[in-house]
């Protein structure tokens, strides 16, 4: 009697719950394909005439929330394309600065040995006038032979009675 009692319960029990399978498929509205099965690759990529034409014969809410979806999607498309552009632009600039830095730096090296060429030529050019001093040796620039006014002409006369040569 036992057995018998169990068999009864369980087909009782599988009648419930197919009974309320049915309710619940009968309850909620009935789900059109084109508003679930639609992918969002899908969705995204429709063209507006090819959405409006699957839109036909759903219901105003059923479209507005299909093209909120849609809206919605696209705005992430473009924020993360917006996110990857600006990521790739600081990149580029991180490197265009590096670059510059480089530069920067290789021209400072640069022009720090141009000044120690220049204060060891202006050194020389004081040693050679305090030279040409103690020996009485006259040295004359030349405004018409000076090409620039860091450039010019020396004139230099060893002996007071001769005629001065021109060194260039």
């Amino acid at each position: 009697m036992i057995v018998i009692d169990l068999d009864i319960f369980l087909s009782q029990v599988k009648e419930e719950l197919t009974a309320a399978a049915a309710r619940a498929a009968s309850a909620s509205p009935p789900l059109t394909p084109n508003h679930t099965s639609i992918s969002d690759d899908d969705l995204v990529s429709l063209s507006v005439k090819d959405l409006n034409r699957l839109l036909k014969g759903l219901t105003r809410d059923e479209v507005s929330k299909l093209k909120q979806r849609r809206r919605t999607l696209k705005n992430r498309g473009y924020a993360a394309n917006c996110r990857e552009k600006r990521i790739s632009q600081k990149e580029e600039l991180e490197t265009e600065k590096d670059k510059l830095r480089a530069e920067v730096e290789r021209l400072q090296r640069e022009n720090s040995i141009v000044k120690m060429e220049l204060n060891a030529l202006r050194n020389k050019c004081e040693a050679l006038e305090q030279f040409a001093h103690r020996n009485d040796i006259r040295v004359l620039t030349h405004p018409h032979h000076m090409v620039s006014q860091m450039h010019a002409s020396l004139v230099v006369k060893s002996e007071p009675m001769l005629p001065s040569s021109t060194v260039s």
